[in-house]
This record gives structure tokens, C-alpha cells and sequence, in this order.
């Protein structure tokens, strides 16, 4: 978590750099909206591979990953009530990507991995920067399936869960056209593949890994 507190202090004190010379009404951005999100997203597993049939080196460790893009649903409310201050919650939904990696940098040859299904929930504090725009900070609490497959291992599907922080501009047009744009990172918390088959045709080798998704994310949509 130490890369997300590091963001956090540091968009903090951007914001507060931006808003401290500027009056503006939040209540542009008070109620519902509901939007589409396009995200480009580099996923990284840091991890290990065990094989207990590999004799002396049963360990390997390193590191893999793509790049890939998602298509998500998103809806919120915004809250107003300092005039330049507002906060929005809500919620998103991420069915499938094209992230889609083979797993043989940590030692796994023979196993493929597929993030979908991402459920988000979240917080905006937001700061007006101009009549109708405001920076934010999102927070974010997320969960996911990480399926598993390949010659190697049987079709597994792993739950995932972890915190996602970024952060952004929003952006409400005359024809409540509602826009966002924001980057960030989200750190699952690490997962345990087991049943992996080894060297010598035996489902004894398991890989673990730490999943980190990088991403940068544009949200178009409708305020009501």
C-alpha cells in the first residue's frame, strides 16, 4: 500500500495548489449520473512458482504482466455543500478485458490468466477549479475473478479483492454532458494457485502472486 499513500499525499497537495485561488458553485455537479468508462490498464503479478519435483531449486520468483483495455458501466451521486467542496459515491462495473497473460514469467509455463467481473465501490472528495470542472480523489474498495487456465493447470477461477486510488478532472457540460478522466492504480491482495502440474506430471506445484492493476480511465455520461 506504500505506492497508494504516496499518490494520495501527492494529489492532495495538487488540489490544494489548484483551488487555492478559485470561487466557483458545486451545486453544477449535485445529483445522479450514470456513464460509460473506457480503461487502459497494465496488470503486473509479482509472485513465485513452487514445484516440489524440481529437486534442488523448487523456487522460482519474477514478475509478469500485459497491457490491456476494459469497458466498464458507472453510476453516481454527488453531494454538494461548501460552495467550491462536493463529494460523489458510487458504483462501477467491469464485465471483461482483453487482459488475458501467460503466467510462464513466474515459472508457470503452461498457465494463462483473465481478470473480469470487477466490482467497484467509491468515494469522490472533489474541489471546484473552474465554473464547471473540479479535480478529485477517488477511493475505491474493489473485487474481481482471476480465471485461471491452460494445459497445466485444471480451470480455476480465484476471488480477488483489494484498494483502488486515483485521481482526476470532472467535468459537466451546458448539456449536462458529464466527463471524467483519472489515473490511478489498484493493489490486490495476493493469491494462491494450487494444483499445478509440475515437472514430473504431478498437480503438486503452486504459484503465488501480489496483482497490481496501473490504469488510466475516461468516463462519459448523463447528469440527471
Amino acid at each position: 500500500m506504500n505506492k497508494l499513500n504516496k499518490i494520495l499525499v501527492f494529489v492532495m497537495l495538487s488540489m490544494a495548489s489548484l483551488v487555492s485561488n478559485v470561487s466557483a458553485d458545486s451545486s453544477i455537479f449535485a445529483g445522479p449520473y450514470i456513464g460509460v468508462q473506457a480503461i487502459m490498464g497494465g496488470v503486473e503479478m509479482d509472485g513465485d512458482y513452487r514445484d516440489p519435483d524440481q529437486g534442488v531449486n523448487t523456487k522460482d520468483t519474477g514478475q509478469t504482466g500485459m497491457v490491456g483495455t476494459f469497458g466498464s458501466v458507472q453510476a453516481g451521486y454527488s453531494l454538494t455543500g461548501a460552495s467550491m467542496g462536493f463529494v460523489t459515491a458510487g458504483i462501477s462495473y467491469t464485465p471483461t478485458g482483453d487482459a488475458t497473460f501467460a503466467a510462464k514469467d513466474i515459472g508457470a509455463e503452461n498457465v494463462d490468466f483473465t481478470l473480469s467481473d470487477l466490482m467497484e465501490v467509491f468515494i469522490e472528495p472533489s474541489l471546484m477549479v473552474t465554473a464547471n470542472s473540479a479535480v478529485f480523489v477517488h477511493a475505491g474498495y474493489s473485487e474481481g475473478e482471476l480465471a485461471a487456465s491452460g494445459t497445466n493447470v485444471t480451470n480455476k477461477t480465484l476471488d480477488l479483492d483489494g484498494m483502488t486510488l486515483s485521481a482526476g478532472l470532472k467535468v459537466i457540460t451546458d448539456g449536462n454532458i458529464y466527463i471524467k478522466a483519472e489515473a490511478g492504480m489498484t493493489e490486490y491482495d495476493g493469491f494462491i494457485l494450487t494444483g499445478i502440474t509440475g515437472v514430473d506430471d504431478n498437480a503438486t506445484a503452486t504459484a503465488r502472486a501480489d496483482t497490481t492493476v496501473a490504469f488510466g480511465a475516461l468516463t462519459v455520461g448523463y447528469k440527471f
